[in-house]
């Protein structure tokens, strides 16, 4: 017997753009999508992307990495090179091997928004689990380009992000993942 798909299924794609050398950062590019449930409206799937690019601290130009990216990446890579700073965030993120920076949260459905916007986002920190993980704030728009909730601090506080003091970023501490 054929096993029924589930209607309440999450789809996940991530995909690597990268270039081979250790001038660039590793690219990557996550979507979700919902495929049923009771947050469909008119049977149309919610989606949500995400922009993520991902440096490790063992290349001596990671700093460079991030500031020649492309994407305004300057603030955070000068925030977790300020050690201290981090560590009176969360200490744990100093021993990791790699830094995770979600630049960017795309939703489509308003509706749809806060929930598949978190669920992308756990998603992503579940796939990078051994990587700290930090989001930048002001990079979030709606399907309008408006900055609509998810561009609220306290939208992703209720996930676990902390504020890194004196940046426009977020970091989620290694202890608050599920």
């Amino acid at each position: 017997m054929a096993e029924q798909p589930d209607p309440d299924a999450t789809a996940f794609q991530l995909t690597l753009r990268t270039t081979g050398n250790d001038v660039d950062p590793e690219i990557w590019h996550a979507t979700t999508v919902r495929t049923g449930g009771v947050a469909l409206l008119a049977g149309e799937p919610g989606s949500a992307e995400a922009t993520v690019y991902r440096v490790h601290y063992a290349n001596p130009r990671w700093v460079e990495q991030l500031r020649d990216a492309g994407a305004d990446l300057t603030s955070i890579s000068s925030a977790f090179v300020d050690r201290e700073l981090i560590s009176l965030v969360d200490e744990s993120s100093l021993f990791t091997d790699n830094l995770c920076i979600i630049s960017s949260v795309h939703v489509e459905d308003p509706l749809q928004g806060p929930s598949l916007s978190h669920e992308l986002v756990r998603i992503i920190a579940r796939v990078f689990d051994g990587d700290t993980i930090a989001l930048l704030t002001t990079r979030r728009t709606g399907s309008d380009g408006s900055t609509g909730f998810w561009a609220d601090r306290a939208h992703w506080a209720a996930i676990g992000f902390v504020d890194i003091p004196g940046t426009t970023s977020m970091i989620l501490p290694v202890g608050s993942r599920s």
